[in-house]
């Protein structure tokens, strides 16, 4: 057997793989030195990492062709998907086949990583090392699969496109916790960019509050009968929004949603995420140090008008 023959087409493959992987990405500059990646999803539009991107108005995106400044018209921090809008086309375009003859991922499958930087394309290859059912991310996203990675990737890659070795897209790069990578699964981003399409941005829940982290000390806690030290504190009200309406105000105390507990700001995050326009949620609020309830109707935030 031609041993170096073999492992000269093994790598080949590798190469032509990684290649009409890399042709879809584009990189998008969050800072001065610092870039992630992302790919085009359809004809206009482009896919990356929310996280990166999150307050932002426009985005740079990073191509052999040099860098333009296009729109981000949705950042979705509970599946961590943002959108953005070209004006021309700066990659080529995922086709539909490549992503609906992608089947789910099982553990030990190998996976490819292609992201672009502003060196130029990034390429990497792994494994699945947990394929798990539907999950809930922190911030109350609804993410299809549960995907973790074994890779040897730097932060360049977040935002990259995941393939199976038959070179269908089955994922976004994303990081999680203690440095892992996790994958947004492609159903969940197909999910995402057809609300982008049908509305023109990311209809999503809405209050209209801002909120931040009270720390209590030990007999406060103890006379409210609180296990955590910390609660939800309403820093400011929208004016015109539902809080406004509800008559909710700045020094509310938010101590639980329909009668759950939440104990910090990603957990009320989660609670609102899971509701709907039109829904009506009874807030547990503590004024002036005494426990109150107040209906509150769920609204639909809407882009500012430019």
């Amino acid at each position: 057997m031609n041993y170096p023959g073999v492992l000269q087409q093994w790598s080949q493959a590798r190469c032509a793989l990684s290649a009409s992987l890399a042709a879809r990405t584009v990189g998008i500059g969050v800072g001065r030195h610092r870039s992630v990646s992302g790919f085009r999803w359809s004809t206009d539009l482009i896919v990356t990492v929310a996280e990166a991107l999150d307050g932002n108005e426009e985005a740079l995106v990073l191509n052999a062709a040099g860098e333009q400044s296009v729109a981000v018209i949705a950042c979705d921090l509970a599946t961590d998907v943002a959108v953005l809008r070209v004006d021309a086309p700066v990659a080529a375009k995922i086709k539909d086949h490549d992503i609906q003859a992608a089947g789910a991922l099982h553990s030990g499958a190998a996976v490819a990583f292609a992201g672009y930087s502003r060196g130029g394309s990034l390429a990497g290859f792994g494994t699945v090392q947990l394929a798990g059912p539907a999950w809930s991310s922190r911030r109350g996203g609804a993410i299809d699969q549960r995907l973790e990675f074994a890779a040897d990737l730097d932060a360049r890659f977040e935002g990259a496109l995941v393939a199976d070795f038959a070179g269908n897209v089955q994922a976004m790069l994303v990081c999680g916790p203690r440095g892992s990578w996790l994958g947004i699964p492609a159903a969940t981003i197909q999910r995402v960019v057809a609300s982008v399409e049908r509305h023109g941005y990311l209809p999503r829940p809405y209050l209209g509050v801002r909120l931040q982290l009270l720390w209590l000390d030990q007999a406060t806690r103890v006379r409210w009968g609180r296990h955590s030290r910390a609660v939800v504190v309403l820093a400011g009200v929208e004016p015109g929004s539902p809080a406004e309406t509800a008559e909710l105000a700045p020094g509310d105390l938010l101590e639980a949603i329909d009668g759950i507990a939440v104990a910090d700001i990603e957990e009320v995050a989660s609670h609102l995420a899971q509701s709907s326009p039109g829904r009506i949620l009874e807030l547990g609020l503590r004024r002036r140090g005494l426990p109150e309830t107040v209906k509150i109707e769920v609204s639909e935030w809407r882009p500012p008008e430019r």
